[in-house]
């Protein structure tokens, strides 16, 4: 892969957690549930912990990296409702990077003024997955569609979820789907939404994409880091480890990182 080519492309990072950038893991193995699952894994507990101040200065750090690998836009999953959104607003400010923000209530349910707040200054929602929600989670849903925005989640990461129940939400994309079955990929790429995975970061699980399924299915790809505080958000890394690690061709996976996230995210991009 010729890296002089790849700076000649508009790369994009479809999924990112850069707020949780600050957080130094202890040498331990943790399960997705343990690590990240709202509201008390270890990612959240150390974010509720956190100085405002300590948030931000590891999401400049994250867009230093990012910058410096060539990544011209990233879509981000900001956890901590309307604050959450205000902080990296304030880590982006005076940066040439653009940002798809995607935020989501701070607490696990629907209140219509706060997920109006949220749609007004960001892009859309990022959620967790369905398994973490009740019937609010067709509530925000339905409002992000109202107001044209994205709506997203994570799907099937460390076990296998309703891929109906999904479907109902009408996602803009989803992020995973490593436990997914291949009748659950085929109806994800039937109803043509993409899929953002995130290989990487999945390893660190024990996890794998099923990358190979959805090229036979013909989904559209998308390449993302998932949390910073386990994989840096280097996306040109990302590629690299894909090509290595999976049977695919490299001018496919380098659509992963350009031509698919642009087309996807096209409206919401300057």
């Amino acid at each position: 892969m010729e890296e002089h080519y790849l700076k000649s492309l508009f790369l994009i990072n479809s999924h990112t957690h850069i707020g949780d950038a600050f957080i130094k893991l202890p040498g331990k193995k943790y399960s997705v549930e343990e690590l990240v699952a709202p509201v008390y894994g270890y990612k959240h507990r150390m974010l509720e912990k956190a100085s405002k101040e300590k948030v931000i200065n590891g999401m400049k750090k994250a867009i230093d990296l990012m910058e410096k690998a060539g990544t011209n836009a990233f879509v981000d999953f900001r956890e901590g409702g309307i604050e959450g959104i205000k902080l990296l607003k304030k880590a982006l400010d005076g940066r040439k990077i653009e940002a798809i923000i995607l935020g989501r209530p701070k607490e696990m349910k629907y209140n219509e003024n706060e997920v109006d707040s949220i749609l007004s200054i960001a892009h859309g929602m990022g959620l967790s997955s369905i398994s973490d929600w009740n019937e609010d989670i067709e509530k925000i849903a339905e409002h992000a569609h109202k107001r044209k925005k994205i709506f997203a989640l994570h799907v099937s990461e460390a076990k296998r979820e309703n891929i109906d129940e999904v479907l109902k939400l009408k996602p803009s994309f989803v992020v995973h789907l490593c436990m997914a079955s291949k009748r659950d990929i085929e109806k994800v790429a039937e109803e043509d939404i993409p899929v953002v995975i995130c290989p990487r970061s999945n390893a660190f699980f024990g996890l794998r994409p099923k990358i190979e399924l959805l090229m036979e299915y013909n989904a559209t790809i998308m390449l993302g880091t998932d949390n910073a505080m386990v994989v840096e958000p280097d996306i040109v890394e990302e590629l690299k480890y894909t090509i290595k690690n999976f049977e695919i061709d490299e001018k496919e996976a380098i659509k992963m990182v350009s031509s698919n996230p642009k087309k996807v995210f096209k409206e919401f991009l300057i």
